[in-house]
């Protein structure tokens, strides 16, 4: 029998669930399924959220994560892997023996220390299991405040930090997001560590309240575009006009009473 599937390479995304779909797992799926993958998941936290913002947060326990991962990866091989919220050290150690199980080596961590309203989504004491992932990973897509913060407060130029990030995570390669950067022009930096090259992904500005989960976006997208065989600076470059036709195309949607979700497709 022909495999259907065969076209469309599974994606597993690791990641906290937002009941709104913005943000989260649900972002994830969405965009995976948008860009012509099959989506897979592992759930590392629930949360009480909405468009308003996160409430509450429950983040499940090492042996929960790894034994999701365990019956799923006996099973299915992805072809890119995109790792999101932590929730806490437990769930984190959950996510470092997933990824010894994962034979993929695509895998792309969105580094998220807050959520889009200001709570914070991992303790400073569990940081360093965050760093011990982003040294596994193949990418890592911080923006400005979590690089600075992670760089112990650095007042560097972004170039600089997306740099440092690499050297300290091992060679990783570094997608620095500039969407907190001032200015109607926006400039995201790609630090391709195999080429030892910078790379500047400049945008316009869009005017939207329609701003959240869209680090959960940008991330599933490169992974996405990853697991269909991208180089990572075409994976990036692409990741990049998707979110900002997302965030273009749903200006003026409304959904929620608070920052609604990109919407794409």
């Amino acid at each position: 029998m022909t495999n259907r599937l065969s076209h469309k390479p599974p994606v597993l995304t690791i990641a906290g669930s937002d009941p709104s779909g913005g943000a989260g797992m649900q972002a994830d799926l969405r965009t995976i399924h948008a860009l012509g993958c099959y989506g897979l998941s592992i759930i590392t936290a629930l949360t009480a959220q909405s468009t308003c913002g996160v409430q509450d947060m429950w983040p499940l326990c090492r042996e929960q994560v790894a034994t999701q991962a365990n019956v799923l990866l006996a099973d299915i091989k992805p072809a890119a892997v995109k790792i999101g919220m932590l929730g806490n050290a437990s769930a984190a150690l959950g996510v470092l023996d997933t990824l010894d199980l994962c034979e993929s080596t695509n895998v792309v961590v969105d580094t998220i220390l807050l959520s889009s309203s200001g709570k914070p989504l991992l303790a400073d004491t569990d940081t360093e299991i965050l760093f011990e992932i982003m040294r596994r990973a193949t990418i890592i897509t911080p923006n400005l405040p979590e690089a600075r913060y992670l760089l112990g407060g650095s007042d560097a130029e972004p170039a600089a930090m997306a740099q440092q990030l690499s050297r300290i995570c091992g060679g990783t390669s570094v997608l620095l997001k500039g969407g907190h950067g001032n200015g109607d022009t926006l400039v995201d930096i790609l630090y391709h560590a195999p080429a030892e090259h910078l790379i500047y992904i400049s945008h316009a500005r869009v005017d939207t309240p329609n701003t959240h989960g869209t680090g959960c976006t940008l991330s599933a997208a490169l992974a996405s575009y990853l697991a269909f065989g991208h180089t990572l600076p075409n994976a990036a470059q692409s990741a990049v006009n998707f979110v900002h036709k997302a965030l273009t195309d749903g200006a003026n949607r409304t959904l929620g009473h608070g920052h609604g979700p990109t919407f794409f497709g």
